[in-house]
């Protein structure tokens, strides 16, 4: 396997634009982060994402490059969602306690403006927590101060599995 993604590899970097390598370059980077964070994801990490948690809101931030761009060079509605839901999804199970966590049950997302700049900051905050669901909010904003989204989310409180 190593032998076929080395020959992979090759090949890409043999043909590779300037925004290919930009993305290969990004997509290694989050390989590597993963593997030295304990608490990390692959999406997470090949994203970039940056994380900040307060009492009662959360943050995710993401740089805007060729990755998360569609083929309108604006960012991908799914990269969009991706932020939400973490930013969400974070903020419910900082609010849980250690052996509950919460999993997205639905998202209901409207995208307003194009994501475009530099950086999308995805802002989350708690509407309403009840026994077995959690509604959040959430808001993405560009760089230069834009709304691009706003969506709510419900999410399922769930017994967290015991390891060992």
């Amino acid at each position: 396997m190593k032998d076929r993604i080395r020959n992979m590899l090759e090949e890409c970097l043999n043909n590779a634009t300037k925004d290919d390598l930009t993305v290969l370059e990004q997509l290694l980077n989050g390989i590597k982060r993963k593997q030295h964070l304990k608490r990390s994801s692959y999406i997470g990490g090949i994203l970039q994402m940056s994380h900040e948690k307060q009492q009662d809101y959360a943050k995710v931030r993401i740089p805007i490059s060729a990755l998360t761009d569609n083929s309108f060079h604006i960012v991908h509605g799914g990269i969009t969602a991706t932020i939400l839901d973490t930013a969400m999804g974070s903020l419910a199970n900082q609010m849980l306690p250690d052996d509950l966590g919460a999993v997205t049950s639905n998202l209901h997302i409207h995208y307003i403006a194009p994501g475009k700049g530099s950086e999308l900051c995805a802002t989350a905050k708690l509407i309403h927590q009840g026994t077995k669901t959690m509604i959040l909010e959430g808001f993405v904003h560009r760089d230069d101060g834009v709304k691009i989204a706003h969506c709510t989310g419900t999410f399922y409180i769930i017994q967290k599995k015991k390891s060992g």
